[in-house]
């Protein structure tokens, strides 16, 4: 009777601290979720920026190059005139590899970096979505 009495006793504990993390609060949990995700956080992090980096300096040189020829053919000659397009691409294709270049890094890493570690794997990480957020 005696150990039969123990044994409910032991075993209503231990079901008690079976149950103890259920009522406790969310916070400390939030926080060793956080912890857990940290390796897939800087995983995202690190994708973001060897995949989202060129992707983001190849679409701001192609924005660049088509925004600097509008603007300078329309100087020139107006824009929908095909060899003053031409003629000014001699110009506007340098300027833009160097300008869209550096946008293109600085947006990239900071969308891997902003994104990447918030969001993981996110597409807006990789630099698909809006760049200028």
């Amino acid at each position: 009777m005696k150990k039969s009495r123990l044994a409910s006793a032991l075993s209503l504990v231990m079901l008690a601290g079976l149950l103890a993390p259920a009522f406790a609060a969310d916070e400390p949990l939030d926080k060793a979720v956080d912890g857990g995700l940290i390796v897939t956080r800087m995983g995202g992090l690190g994708a973001g920026m060897v995949v989202g980096v060129p992707v983001a300096v190849t679409r701001q040189v192609v924005k660049s190059y088509k925004d600097l020829t509008v603007k300078v053919a329309d100087q020139v000659g107006g824009h929908e005139f095909g060899p003053s397009c031409a003629l000014v691409s001699f110009v506007t294709a340098p300027a833009a590899l160097v300008y869209g270049g550096a946008t293109g890094v600085f947006y990239g890493s900071k969308n891997a970096f902003v994104h990447g570690f918030n969001e993981p794997f996110h597409p807006d990480s990789f630099s698909v979505g809006k760049l200028e957020d």
